[in-house]
């Protein structure tokens, strides 16, 4: 056996529990959706839905290298790919958020936009972000960027890759993360202007709470998965300034990994429980205790 650390069963353990929580949450939201016409017909819920795709991408993903971890089996074909396809659903939450947020921006500031407002232009959008994932990761899968590290029974973009590790960054967790930021700038800024110019003080506080909490929403997800990144990046830092090899302390990745499960897990989970049309699905199946 490579490894025989007693700290990483309860690790490898979470990873998959977190990763089965993601999953039943995922799928859950997918399928309340897709089975009732008035929710298809709903683009909020669409856009929610897509979101949850981009979980269970991930999920699906985590649960096959969580396994592999926990078997101690040695590096295998799949391996570089299961690292591939994590990394691609990693970066397709981001992708949803952001177009979860124009969508708002939409609602809230060209309301009489309509033609804005097509569900047909945002699955085409949504369409050409999963493409843009995949194709845009594609280099880093052929050119071998997912090396093998044995210490820990996976495959992920080695430390010292600064390409590998900057591009997939730069290119599709801050540059959506800016986007959704200004666009979330911009709506409360146009909220309190208009509520202010009506002189509706009243309603000021309430409207951007509102608003607020609904972007709040729109933004867990993006803050939970980086939130861990920092995990990943000290590591690459560390390894950077010290002019380390590539293989990092075996825990490292361990921590990456089942960080990354635990905030893709918890976002699916509140995804769920959050989204009130489709809670209130869920609970109506729950069974009724009497009174």
């Amino acid at each position: 056996m490579s490894k025989n650390l007693w700290w990483s069963i309860p690790l490898e353990l979470l990873l998959l529990t977190f990763s089965f929580i993601g999953l039943i949450s995922s799928l859950i939201f997918i399928l309340i959706v897709i089975t009732r016409y008035e929710f298809r017909q709903n683009l909020t819920l669409l856009l929610a839905m897509n979101l949850s795709f981009g979980g269970l991408i991930t999920c699906v993903s985590m649960i096959s290298q969580g396994i592999h971890m926990m078997m101690n089996s040695p590096e295998d074909r799949l391996c570089p790919y299961r690292s591939y396809f994590f990394t691609v659903g990693g970066l397709y939450i981001f992708e949803a958020a952001a177009l979860q947020t124009l969508h708002r921006l939409i609602v809230i500031i060209f309301v009489h936009r309509r033609q804005w407002q097509n569900r047909c232009l945002f699955f085409f959008l949504a369409l050409i972000q999963l493409i843009l994932c995949l194709l845009g990761l594609l280099p880093l899968l052929l050119t071998n960027r997912f090396p093998y590290y044995p210490s820990a029974n996976a495959c992920y973009i080695a430390l010292n890759d600064i390409f590998g590790v900057l591009y997939p960054a730069v290119s599709f967790y801050f540059t959506p993360l800016i986007f959704q930021s200004i666009c979330s700038y911009w709506i409360l800024r146009y909220v309190s202007r208009k509520y202010q110019a009506r002189r509706k003080h009243d309603k000021i506080k309430k409207r951007i709470y509102k608003e607020k909490r609904v972007l709040a929403r729109l933004s867990l997800p993006v803050f939970l998965l980086l939130s861990v990144g920092l995990i990943f990046f000290v590591f690459f830092f560390a390894t950077i300034l010290s002019n380390d090899q590539w293989q990092a302390p075996s825990y490292a990745l361990h921590l990456s990994f089942m960080g990354s499960s635990a905030a893709t897990g918890s976002s699916m989970l509140a995804n769920l429980i959050l989204t009130k049309p489709v809670k209130k699905i869920l609970l109506s199946f729950l069974p009724k205790h009497p009174r």
